[in-house]
């Protein structure tokens, strides 16, 4: 006796991992679409309640400008590039380089991190 329909995928459970595997990509894929390429800024200044949280990290930076969200690559990327909790911790001191929301927000894709005394990450080269 042979339970070949066993073996076949089931519409309904194909169709759940098609929805959750877009909802992931499209999620993933906002940042293009939340930051501006052609306003790109620099700011310095403490960070506050970072959250390593999926798909990335945010954190606020205190600055003389006010308090921005900054929002980094996905954690494993960063991770690998060299931020991690040593550094981006709440009191760190900081000055980032990214790219401003195109809602007019206090909000920054990051591009470049540095640390006083510490390292320097680089984690896109665009907005893209």
């Amino acid at each position: 006796m042979r339970h070949h329909h066993l073996l076949q995928p089931r519409p309904a459970v194909l169709a759940i991992l098609t929805i959750a595997a877009s909802s992931a990509a499209l999620a993933h894929h906002t940042y293009v679409k939340k930051y501006d390429s052609a306003k790109k800024l620099t700011l310095s200044g403490t960070v506050d309640d970072v959250r390593f949280t999926n798909p990335h990290i945010f954190f606020t930076l205190q600055t003389s400008k006010g308090s921005w969200t900054v929002e980094t690559e996905s954690i494993a990327v960063a991770k690998a590039k060299g931020l991690t909790t040593t550094h981006l911790k709440s009191g760190a001191k900081a000055t980032v380089t990214g790219w401003a929301a195109r809602s007019g927000g206090a909000e920054l894709g990051l591009s470049t991190i540095s640390f006083p005394g510490g390292p320097s990450v680089s984690m896109r080269g665009t907005a893209r």
